[in-house]
């Protein structure tokens, strides 16, 4: 293990970005996390939509008043529609989470070969140059097709989901919250080379 003493300032600008990435981090694998119970929801709704097939039914209760999304009415056709919603929004908000337990599919000829502290550098460039610019700038773009479909009232031309505005609404707010990923993981990682020690501590804890 490293014994070497750090110079202060070293030290300092570690202990600041590690301070700075866990609330940025936590938040990451909070929403990860609470969005990955939506798999319960998806299985459920597929069963319901297969289960409404067999029976043949196709309107299963309707009402008077609108509801979010469901409108005046609850058909086989607004099931199927969100079981297809709740997997793009829990494959959305997933890749936060799977960004932080580096689970995401990275293709590389050389990023294995390198020490902690040029991995960290790798990430910190990466996520600075391509990953967190992208994030914005395609929130940012999507705005225009989620006010679209929130003035145009755009529901299903199918008898399915209505406020299709809210289901838009995930895409751009799903990038910020991996660009906000993503930063909290470039002050981590300038944890890592500010402070070598820590990626050897992270090793242990996560080996031991």
């Amino acid at each position: 293990m490293t014994t070497a003493p750090l110079a202060p300032w070293r030290e300092r600008g570690a202990a600041v970005s590690s301070a700075l990435s866990r609330p940025l981090v936590g938040l990451g694998l909070l929403v990860g996390r609470v969005t990955s119970w939506l798999v319960l929801l998806v299985m459920a709704a597929v069963l319901l939509t297969v289960l409404l097939n067999a029976t043949g039914i196709n309107e299963i209760a309707r009402w008077n008043d609108k509801v979010l999304l469901f409108g005046n009415a609850l058909t086989i056709n607004s099931i199927t529609e969100l079981q297809w919603h709740l997997f793009g929004v829990l494959t959305l908000f997933g890749g936060t989470y799977a960004l932080h337990h580096d689970t995401h599919v990275r293709v590389d000829l050389i990023y294995h070969r390198l020490s902690p502290s040029h991995r960290a550098m790798v990430d910190v460039i990466g996520h600075l140059v391509l990953l967190i610019p992208f994030c914005l700038l395609v929130a940012w773009l999507s705005k225009h097709f989620v006010t679209m479909s929130f003035l145009t009232g755009e529901k299903s031309n199918y008898g399915g989901l209505t406020d299709r505005y809210l289901i838009k609404a995930i895409l751009p707010i799903s990038l910020v919250f991996l660009a906000l990923g993503a930063l909290g993981q470039v002050f981590e990682k300038l944890t890592i080379i500010l402070d070598p020690r820590k990626a050897e501590t992270d090793h242990e804890v996560n080996n031991g």
